[in-house]
């Protein structure tokens, strides 16, 4: 079900835990999320490096597919690009350098096809047991069932940003479909390590190692936190409004997507979807 590709010439000890670690958290991420999985699971075991240039490899990707999505016309379109293009090159491709001693798993989409990358020096500063980094191998394999459930959403954040802009709506009415996927798979993070230990949480047991100081000042640095966090209380709500099917149906449809404000107050959302 998963093929195991050793780009960073890690130790064969690495490679034979990452095995053991995926046999554990695909069949979790498949039961508590109630997604279609892929057939077939890539993972790659990457160097810092390495993942700097794939992740700005993706974003040029997502971006791309993102604009061709709305048919915006050709000087639009290449405007748009051009731009992007010029902040992924700099602003982003800063911020996965600096961030990526933090990275314990990420979908790439890497010629058309999303690949799980994981990193050895990361989970060394994380110093993860097997519990946590099982749940977090689950975190991304959660995603590639949202992908494989809605082939759009790996772009949705290009996509629904650039129709608000276009539509003239204010900041707090963009839709927010990153929080949404990461709010998503954090939850059922959560939830596989209650399955694993009686304990729901996305992080570290007291009685696990700590992580290092790096690690720590970058996590309480990243601007993704919260909305992570938001995200996750979202989709509790949803899920408790209409279980799986409702989860199911806000990861297709465009109209389900959550707003920022609704996102920071799931009433206003579960307002609007009983109005509907």
């Amino acid at each position: 079900m998963f093929t195991i590709h050793n780009d960073a010439d890690a130790t064969a000890d690495d490679q034979r835990r990452y095995e053991r670690l995926m046999e554990a958290a695909i069949p979790l991420a498949a039961d508590l999320s109630q997604l279609p999985l892929p057939t077939h699971i890539t993972v790659r075991i990457a160097t810092p490096e390495q993942f700097v240039d794939w992740q700005t490899e993706h974003n040029q990707l997502m971006v791309d597919r993102g604009i061709e999505s709305l048919e915006l016309g050709r000087v639009k379109s290449r405007l748009i690009r051009t731009t992007t293009m010029l902040a992924i090159k700099t602003k982003a491709k800063a911020m996965a350098e600096k961030f990526a001693p933090t990275v314990q798993g990420a979908i790439i989409y890497r010629a058309g096809a999303p690949t799980l990358v994981v990193m050895p020096t990361a989970h060394a500063e994380s110093r993860g047991t097997d519990r946590l980094l099982t749940c977090c191998l689950a975190h991304e394999v959660v995603h590639l069932g949202q992908f494989e459930l809605n082939p759009a959403l790996p772009y949705a954040m290009v996509r629904l940003g650039l129709q608000d802009q276009q539509a003239g709506r204010p900041r707090d009415e963009y839709r927010f479909p990153s929080a949404v996927l990461e709010g998503h798979a954090g939850w059922v993070q959560a939830r596989a390590s209650e399955r694993l230990c009686g304990i729901a949480t996305r992080g570290r047991l007291d009685d696990e190692p700590e992580p290092t100081e790096l690690f720590t000042r970058l996590v309480a640095e990243s601007p993704r936190t919260d909305a992570y966090e938001l995200g996750e209380t979202f989709v509790a709500a949803v899920y408790a409004y209409g279980g799986y099917p409702a989860i199911e149906r806000l990861l297709k449809d465009e109209e389900w997507m959550p707003t920022n404000r609704e996102i920071q107050d799931p009433t206003l959302w579960l307002e609007r979807r009983q109005d509907a």
